[in-house]
């Protein structure tokens, strides 16, 4: 029994790290496999990146599509940070989805770039098409700071 449950999670993090076609490498205190529902839990400070992007987070979820050949969705969660292309955005939870390359960051959101942010409640970001669109929904309204570099 030992032995099927060693070679069950060595299986599921062989197959965690090579989901799709972008390699994604994780790291963390904990993980939870649920392969019934197709998903992955990372907890305690969990560290993921590939080629494009890099999240820190408390907890991360992988969520795989149907077939379990690639990621659908990952949901990062409490004291969130990402990294991509040199533009660095934190918040509470974040969600990014491959298939369409667009991110989404919710709760006290933090964009920095060079000596430029822009502070919000909720940031929706296409990655392939370089559009983003930031909202307030708090008493808050969005605010940036803007130097000409």
């Amino acid at each position: 029994m030992i032995r099927y449950f060693i070679y069950f999670v060595f299986l599921n993090i062989v197959f965690v790290f090579n989901c799709s076609a972008d390699e994604l490498r994780v790291t963390s205190d904990n993980l939870e496999v649920d392969r019934k529902n197709k998903i992955s839990i990372f907890s305690g400070n969990v560290y993921a990146n590939n080629a494009d992007i890099e999240i820190w987070s408390e907890m991360l979820i992988i969520k795989y599509n149907e077939d379990e050949s690639g990621i659908k969705q990952l949901n990062a969660k409490k004291s969130v940070k990402i990294i991509n292309e040199g533009i660095t955005a934190t918040g509470t939870i974040g969600e990014y989805y491959p298939d369409n390359d667009t991110l989404n960051l919710y709760g006290e959101v933090v964009v920095l770039e060079n000596n430029n942010y822009v502070k919000c409640d909720e940031l929706y970001l296409d990655l392939k098409n370089s559009t983003s669109i930031m909202k307030s929904v708090s008493s808050k309204r969005v605010e940036a700071y803007i130097v000409n570099n």
